[in-house]
């Protein structure tokens, strides 16, 4: 229906151009005629006398210069058309485009909320109907659930965090100690997933960097959690921590797939996530890069996205030392 009213538009707007033309030719003809027998036949004057009389010349001009007029009113009104179903046309495919991702996002919430949810469930079920359960079992239990628990505390703080960004979050810098942040945040990544290996390099030489302490703790640990996510089983994420003349550079690599180029500036838009929500095997809800972008941002930093070799991908954080 869009398209077709597009295209109505466009065919009255000719047709009327042409009834322009048409009339103004039939006005101009009428006016010649007139004049020709006023100067021809009583004038006494030749037809080739007559078509080189100033008031000849002077119908012939205003003639042209209303075809002029018409030709060139309806090329602006063309060009307007065209832009505005250029913008229109932008406008349209981005609330499509925000309508997906906020479905996509609804969906991973959905999925992402269920699962810590009944695997809590489940133990607390367990506990209730075999209270004999041996130390061992007891202990396996308690942790699958509070780990469980910690993955939906950092889900709700990132849903609540995402929010408060475009509120009224303000940040609250204090002089840190980045290296020893990045440990803190590595060493509650690691008991969370112990199966992944994770090499830390840095060169020791770090400067304090004046930052918001959870907004710094939420760049390192989405990131740390982005590439364990996206790393295939038994391969490691390494991070290196380092300082230039002016900046502060904290990357994060993994060996995944990659993000192409396409996609590398469109991964930090909020929802966004690449692939299909209902296909897609990797959680989260579109919300952590988002998060490290903006943060970063507040804190007049910035990340980049960089090809790792031979595959993967790196994140470059860089900070004002």
């Amino acid at each position: 229906m869009y398209y077709g009213l597009i295209i109505y538009v466009l065919a009255a707007s000719i047709w009327w151009s042409f009834l322009l033309l048409d009339q103004d030719k039939q006005l101009t003809e009428a006016k010649i005629d007139k004049m020709r027998m006023e100067q021809v036949q009583f004038g006494n004057l030749s037809e080739t006398q007559f078509q080189e009389t100033a008031e000849y010349q002077i119908l012939i001009s205003e003639s042209e210069k209303h075809k002029k007029m018409i030709y060139g009113e309806g090329f602006v009104f063309f060009v307007v058309l065209i832009i505005g179903m250029w913008i229109l046309n932008r406008g349209f495919r981005k609330e499509v485009a925000l309508a997906r991702q906020q479905r996509n996002f609804l969906l991973s919430i959905t999925h992402e909320l269920k699962s810590p949810i009944a695997s809590i469930k489940l133990a607390l079920d367990t506990f209730m109907k075999r209270p004999n359960l041996k130390p061992e079992q007891i202990q396996m239990l308690t942790k699958g659930a509070l780990t469980e628990t910690e993955r939906l505390h950092n889900l709700v703080n990132n849903i609540l965090l995402a929010a408060r960004i475009e509120n009224s979050f303000q940040i609250m810098p204090e002089q840190l100690n980045f290296e020893q942040l990045v440990h803190e945040n590595l060493k509650q990544v690691r008991t969370k997933f112990p199966n992944v290996r994770f090499d830390f390099e840095t060169t020791g030489d770090i400067p304090t960097v004046e930052v918001d302490r959870l907004g710094l703790n939420s760049v390192v640990v989405n990131l740390l959690e982005n590439a364990v996510k996206y790393s295939p089983k038994g391969d490691e994420v390494k991070i290196k921590l380092y300082r230039n003349a002016t900046d502060v550079l904290f990357e994060v690599a993994d060996k995944g797939v990659g993000i192409t180029d396409e996609n590398k500036p469109k991964v930090f838009e909020k929802f966004y996530r690449v692939g299909n929500e209902d296909t897609r095997k990797t959680k989260g809800t579109g919300l952590g890069l988002y998060i490290v972008k903006t943060m970063l941002k507040a804190h007049h930093g910035d990340v980049t996205i960089l090809d790792n070799q031979p595959k993967g991908s790196v994140f470059r954080v860089r900070l004002p030392a």
